[in-house]
């Protein structure tokens, strides 16, 4: 008799990313915690919406409306599928996913880490995304994963049934040793940006910054939409030689291992992997004051955050060029962040949240 060949089975549970490339922000924690899950014995699956788009074709029109017409078929396709729990990475797969019903018996779990109410307030495009899905967040998904408190508690101010089904779970922060580091000479010092060039990101205040900061050299490791006019108001200013633009780049370790301190003017930050970085290369940050850099800085950050202008900023970058964070408050924070981020830490929580709702 013939051998009947079978699929293998599906996943328990399927993490669906929008995209895996670039691995940054929530894809980077999507894939940490698949990792992480898998290690700790889950049956765990990721699937991505939207594949890379051929480097010639990554800008145009046509491209992009047809990987996002592809992205609602796969969308449909993974809500419909026979996994037990569905795991929506992010606010935009949410708008592709969420409409489609999935089978009876089966969870949706929506796992935000963009929604903000000042990341709302600078863009209308995501404000817009914002007002679609999180309604869908309310009557279709099981339950809201925020990446931090700061997520969770903008979540939790739309409405009491939204708030009640909202939980904190941190991503996964893998840190190698630090790299020793030296005492600072007087040579100029050097300040590392990273993020994206976009108006929730506030770049402009960097150049601010740097007008306050005499001598100083700004080192700017990101893109985006900002980036021209960035570049133009530097020159305009006299500060372009104080100003390395390095684009999207994989060599922040190395720029980091350069660097005096780490500037961050962001509006709104839900999670912190910039500030993390920085930390886990024992090299302090200076925040704008946020929810959320507030909460890692200085506990689990060594540093300091200002209110988000020029002078302020560069008054504290001053104290902390002048009393950098001793041994012991970088030992301190790495204790801290050990505890809170733990891979056993995070992958407990998830392995709460997966677990089948209690019969009633």
């Amino acid at each position: 008799m013939q051998a009947v060949s079978t699929a293998p089975p599906s996943p328990s549970v399927v993490f669906v990313l929008s995209a895996a490339e670039p691995l940054r922000g929530m894809e980077k924690a999507a894939a940490d915690t698949v990792a992480a899950l898998r290690e700790a014995g889950l049956d765990v699956g990721a699937r991505v919406l939207t594949p890379p788009p051929a480097p010639a074709r990554r800008g145009s029109r046509t491209a992009r409306a047809r990987a996002f017409a592809r992205s609602l078929v796969e969308a449909r396709h993974a809500m419909r599928s026979d996994a037990p729990v569905v795991v929506l990475v992010g606010i935009w797969v949410g708008l592709r996913a969420l409409p489609w019903r999935r089978p009876a018996g089966t969870r949706t779990i929506a796992w935000e880490h963009s929604y903000t109410r000042e990341r709302a307030a600078t863009s209308g495009g995501f404000r817009l995304v914002a007002h679609l899905v999180l309604p869908l967040y309310r009557r279709r998904a099981d339950a809201v994963v925020a990446v931090s408190e700061t997520v969770a508690a903008a979540l939790r101010a739309q409405d009491e049934r939204l708030a009640a089904r909202t939980s904190v779970i941190a991503n996964v922060v893998r840190e190698a040793p630090a790299p020793p580091r030296g005492p600072r000479d007087d040579a100029p010092p050097q300040l590392l940006a990273v993020g994206g060039l976009e108006p929730v990101k506030n770049p402009r205040l960097l150049l601010d910054l740097l007008a306050h900061a005499p001598g100083a050299h700004l080192h700017v490791a990101g893109t985006g939409p900002d980036e021209p006019a960035l570049r133009a108001e530097a020159a305009a200013r006299g500060l372009d030689a104080r100003v390395t633009f390095h684009g999207f780049t994989d060599r922040v370790p190395a720029l980091l291992a350069r660097a005096d301190a780490l500037v961050h003017t962001s509006r709104s930050e839900t999670f912190g992997y910039a500030l993390l970085e920085a930390a886990a290369a024992h090299v302090p940050v200076v925040a704008a004051r946020t929810p959320q850099s507030e909460h890692l800085v200085p506990r689990l950050v060594p540093g300091a955050t200002a209110e988000a202008s020029g002078p302020a900023l560069a008054a504290a970058l001053a104290r902390v060029l002048a009393a950098p964070p001793s041994a012991a408050d970088l030992a301190r924070a790495d204790a801290a962040r050990a505890r809170e981020f733990s891979t056993r830490a995070v992958t407990g929580a998830w392995a709460r949240a997966l677990a089948p709702a209690p019969a009633r």
